[in-house]
């Protein structure tokens, strides 16, 4: 293993590695293999894996155990098996209605049965739960969480314990709670909550501890913090919500705001961040990226660390992807301009510190190793 010069022994030996993503794009037959070198700060596109879909992975997600990477794309959620080589196998998919075709976004179980929840994305679309065998290729649609006929949910979450799937309602502007019964796969309908006017919930996260769902509104471009009730799985809107906009800003119409995820902590800790990212509608004219520290025993936002431009708009997707390897890392894409980066944080600041162009747009990133 190389070594750093400049940083001590102890952190040199545990960062100075090379470590694995894959990335799926909006368009195209390919899903890309990328190795990031955390000692020369590089980032390299190691092999472009032929898909079984020429109509692009809209958002690709792994599997606890890393051995299936689970795709959506146009009819289809697919599943590939991870090889030893880190290549891609393409193992089944799970098709979709006609009027439910756009496969938009995959939320894995972390714990068994492993049930794989895909999300299309149109209105009135269920989010169907998705068995796997007991190597983790998807088999069938089993049961739906359901919503109104006015609802669009563009992405989803799992509490700690995966008993509750929480719902992000871009359309019909609200966040929706299912119960999710682990042993009899029933799902059950727990809370609708609408969102004030403008606000246009995209994607959420649960806190490790149970206690926080954070809300990124996709309109509204900011992060908004629901307090959850850890035994009945239920969400009260706490009339909090953090700018993901410079202060001032009243063109707030030329940007939406795309993800919110946590850190990855070491296991048995809590997140020390949570990073999200907001998109400009012009391409040439930045999003900005921003990261919140959290408090170590509520989980709670303490105060926002930084907020930045990116390197472009972000284009349809400015996905963030924190790193497995180190809380102070994480990816970002911009389908706008083609091109995958990885940034590191620093106090109060961040910056990036490795590109990689690519030929084609890419929509998330996921980390490997």
């Amino acid at each position: 293993m190389l070594l750093r010069n400049l940083f001590p022994l102890v952190i040199a030996s545990a960062l100075a590695e090379v470590h694995h993503l894959f990335s799926g794009f909006f368009s195209g037959s390919t899903i890309a293999g990328i190795e990031f070198d955390d000692a020369a700060l590089s980032l390299t596109l190691v092999k472009n894996i032929s898909s079984s879909s020429d109509d692009g992975s809209k958002w690709i997600s792994l599997d606890a155990r890393k051995a299936n990477l689970y795709v959506g794309t146009t009819g289809y959620f697919q599943s590939y098996e991870i090889t030893d080589d880190l290549d891609l196998t393409y193992e089944s998919n799970v098709s979709l209605s006609s009027d439910c075709s756009n496969a938009n976004f995959i939320t894995a179980s972390s714990k068994s049965p492993f049930t794989v929840f895909g999300t299309p994305y149109s209105g009135g679309c269920s989010t169907l739960a998705i068995s796997v065998d007991d190597s983790g290729t998807l088999q069938e649609t089993f049961a739906n969480a359901t919503y109104n006929s006015s609802a669009g949910v563009h992405g989803t979450a799992l509490s700690p314990g995966n008993d509750f799937l929480y719902s992000a309602d871009d359309m019909g502007n609200a966040v929706w709670v299912h119960s999710y019964d682990r042993q009899s796969g029933e799902i059950q309908e727990v809370q609708y909550l609408a969102a004030a006017t403008g606000s246009n919930p995209r994607h959420l996260t649960v806190h490790p501890n149970g206690k926080w769902v954070y809300v990124v509104y996709e309109e509204g471009n900011s992060i908004a913090t629901y307090k959850r009730d850890t035994g009945t799985g239920k969400l009260k809107f706490q009339n909090e919500t953090y700018s993901l906009l410079p202060s001032g800003f009243t063109n707030s119409s030329s940007y939406w705001a795309d993800e919110v995820l946590f850190s990855i902590p070491a296991e048995g800790s809590s997140p020390k961040y949570l990073i999200a990212a907001t998109r400009s509608r012009t391409t040439g004219i930045s999003g900005y990226v921003s990261a919140f520290s959290l408090a170590t025993e509520s989980g709670g936002i303490e105060e926002q660390l930084f907020l930045l431009p990116t390197t472009n708009s972000g284009g349809s997707a400015n996905a963030v992807s924190p790193a497995l390897f180190s809380e102070n890392y994480f990816a970002i894409t911009d389908s706008g301009s083609n091109f995958i980066e990885v940034w590191t944080i620093d106090g109060k600041d961040a910056s990036v510190i490795a590109h990689l162009n690519l030929e084609n747009g890419p929509a998330n990133a996921v980390w490997y190793s």
